[in-house]
């Protein structure tokens, strides 16, 4: 993980995106919400790639569009 992405203004959003994400998925694949151990584990293993995949998106739309925030924020 890059530094940017330890900081909570970054890793936040792109949680909720992720998780919002994950529960639109499970819906259409029309997987019962019956928070049993079974749908926490098929939640998991959605999400978290969701997760790594948003956040490495966002990473390369910021050096895009700002590249000098993203360097400075780097360096602190």
């Amino acid at each position: 993980m890059s530094p940017i992405e330890r900081k909570w203004w970054f890793a936040m959003p792109v949680m909720f995106l992720a998780m919002g994400a994950t529960l639109w998925l499970l819906d259409c694949a029309q997987v019962p919400r019956t928070f049993s151990l079974a749908w926490i584990t098929i939640f998991s293993l959605c999400c978290v790639p969701l997760q790594r995949s948003l956040s490495f998106l966002l990473w390369i739309l910021l050096l895009w569009l700002a590249p000098g925030l993203a360097v400075k924020k780097l360096a602190q």
